[in-house]
């Protein structure tokens, strides 16, 4: 038997339009994949500095766009990237329109695709597609598709650290002073930080709030401007290095759902969402049907107030935020379960054809 070639290239990009969740997850099975499977490991991302510049900190090559002044052909740019590192498997984690035919040719040669929760209809043309329990997975149409579909908490991609770092467990009665956690990704396009800032200013209980602002963070001037005003305390903290840790050590966050939601899942930690979209709002339901939130749809629908109505209700309701604690839905492996099938069926696939031949 011959040496078996682990090649695998990730699509996938991260900017303040997009965010920085699909590179954060995609990092994290990438790592795995790298330092227990021996695979090699190549990016390929079309835009976002901020995305790009993770990935490279992290060591791994990245393929970019050079030449801007072409008319862009996806299909011919993503065959270069594969031939270019001899890529035996893809993971997508992008929804930026590539069309289902250009995926099926990949897949005719021999290669395997991995889709993360992708609305597309490229995921048709995906061998292993993975998926949060959230609602759109069953309503849209799987016609055609002849992978396998992994759907579930389980499959959850996270950080090594989530795994790793004791979850948050209150105590009740609770005497120490609360911790609230604001957090609202990389990015935070629509000033959610902000907005939570104001609802805390509203309250009269007594409390500490940590704000971890995003390598993306626009409205930095703004909050400088705000925090002054607060007599509560706000500890403002930039480029943390582990949010599990920082997660833990929380009493209740005030988030933005995306990848973060996920996170304060995997940590206990009670939480209530502001979501970016609609989609978003529909996503955030399986947390708030799990017991594990509390969402209260998109932000540009949610007034300052009510917010800071369900801060101070979650706050008093110690039981509830027990109850919310205690769900553990989300451990932290599904990284290790993805990567381990990779692994496996590369193998499998060059075994079958090494057989063939």
């Amino acid at each position: 038997m011959g040496v078996i070639q682990k090649n695998i290239l990730f699509r996938c990009d991260g900017s303040v339009s997009v965010g920085m969740g699909h590179v954060v997850r995609c990092l994290a099975l990438a790592d795995e994949l790298h330092d227990v499977h021996n695979c090699r490991i190549t990016f390929a991302m079309r835009k976002g500095l901020l995305g790009i510049q993770m990935v490279e900190e992290k060591g791994y090559q990245v393929i970019t766009l050079r030449d801007t002044d072409q008319t862009f052909d996806y299909g011919n740019w993503l065959n270069e990237c594969v031939r270019k590192v001899d890529a035996r498997a893809i993971v997508f984690d992008v929804r930026d329109g590539l069309i289902r035919a250009v995926v099926k040719k990949l897949r005719d040669k021999g290669i395997l695709i991995v889709t993360i929760d992708d609305p597309e209809d490229k995921r048709l043309e995906a061998d292993l597609a993975f998926y949060p329990p959230v609602p759109q997975v069953k309503r849209i149409d799987w016609t055609g598709f002849t992978g396998e579909l992994y759907v579930g908490w389980e499959w959850v991609i996270l950080r090594k650290e989530f795994s790793t770092t004791p979850r948050y467990t209150l105590q009740a009665p609770c005497s120490k002073i609360p911790r609230i956690l604001i957090t609202m990704g990389g990015n935070d396009p629509q000033g959610m930080t902000l907005k939570a800032v104001k609802a805390l200013k509203m309250l009269e209980e007594d409390f500490k709030a940590v704000v971890v602002l995003g390598a993306g963070f626009q409205h930095k001037k703004q909050l400088d401007d705000l925090l002054p005003a607060c007599k509560h305390r706000f500890d403002v903290r930039e480029n943390v290095k582990n949010m599990a840790e920082v997660m833990s050590q929380s009493d209740l966050a005030v988030a933005s759902f995306a990848v973060t939601a996920y996170e304060l899942a995997a940590m206990g930690v009670p939480a209530i969402y502001l979501c970016l979209t609609e989609d978003h709002a529909e996503s955030a339901s399986a947390f708030v049907d799990g017991g594990m939130a509390i969402s209260l749809g998109v932000s540009g629908c949610v007034s300052i107030k009510t917010l800071a109505d369900e801060v101070r209700d979650l706050l008093k309701n110690t039981s509830k935020r027990l109850q919310m604690s205690a769900v553990q839905k989300i451990n932290g492996n599904g990284v290790k379960r993805i990567a381990g099938l990779i692994a496996n069926e590369l193998e499998s696939v060059q075994n079958q054809m090494e057989r063939a031949f």
